[in-house]
């Protein structure tokens, strides 16, 4: 007998950006279960309805020429990406994580728009940690990892029947972590709320100093 037709490989959830290659994505698909009971307690009667479609794609980073999708809320490949999660390494390759979703019925498409928010965000070295508060070193300090989270939450609406009907998009922002070897000059550059910064030591190894950042995005 022959091998089946069965796929091998990673396949491009969210479609192509230049400089990634996809290592694996998830689609898992659910559907809300309403239940009648009778007056015993027991189900008679069940009915399926508000089919979604739930999309988490990780990709890696081989190219300093590469894009990041540009807007958080955008319809990429079919899909609402309402997520987009970066994270870099002294000794590693940029790892990214996409999520997002759209639905069976009524599902959200390219026209009418929904709310997005452009992020600015590039990456300009695959290889390495990327300080992406973009505070200043120094002469005694280092990057040595760092990640960005970059998001917008979503609200949907049923119709009569428990189907999805419409959607949107709403609160756009974005949060970076910074690990330094050292200590900072500038810990964040002008724009970012520095909500934590913490330096620490010990008897094995050199200081560091964590920073974490949040920046609102402006939805269009």
């Amino acid at each position: 007998m022959a091998d089946k037709a069965i796929t091998y490989g990673a396949s491009e959830g969210f479609g192509a950006f230049t400089g990634w290659e996809s290592k694996g994505s998830n689609d898992n698909v659910t559907s809300k279960r309403a239940v009648a009971m009778d007056d015993k307690g027991d189900e008679v009667a069940s009915q399926l309805h508000d089919e979604k479609t739930d999309t988490t794609e990780n990709l890696e980073c081989n190219d300093d020429t590469n894009s990041i999708p540009a807007a958080v809320g955008a319809l990429e490949n079919a899909r609402i990406l309402t997520g987009i999660f970066i994270q870099t390494s002294a000794e590693g390759y940029a790892q990214m994580t996409l999520t997002g979703h759209n639905h069976t019925d009524n599902a959200h498409a390219a026209s009418p728009a929904l709310r997005t928010a452009t992020h600015g965000i590039t990456l300009a070295s695959c290889f390495g940690a990327t300080d992406f508060l973009a505070g200043t070193a120094g002469t005694d300090a280092s990057p040595i990892s760092g990640s960005i989270d970059i998001k917008c939450d979503h609200v949907d609406q049923v119709d009569k029947d428990g189907n999805h009907l419409v959607g949107e998009n709403h609160n756009f922002t974005m949060e970076a972590k910074t690990t330094w070897a050292g200590v900072p000059t500038t810990p964040a550059d002008t724009g970012w709320d520095v909500t934590v910064k913490t330096t620490t030591d010990e008897n094995t190894g050199f200081q560091k100093t964590e920073v974490t950042g949040v920046k609102k995005l402006v939805a269009s």
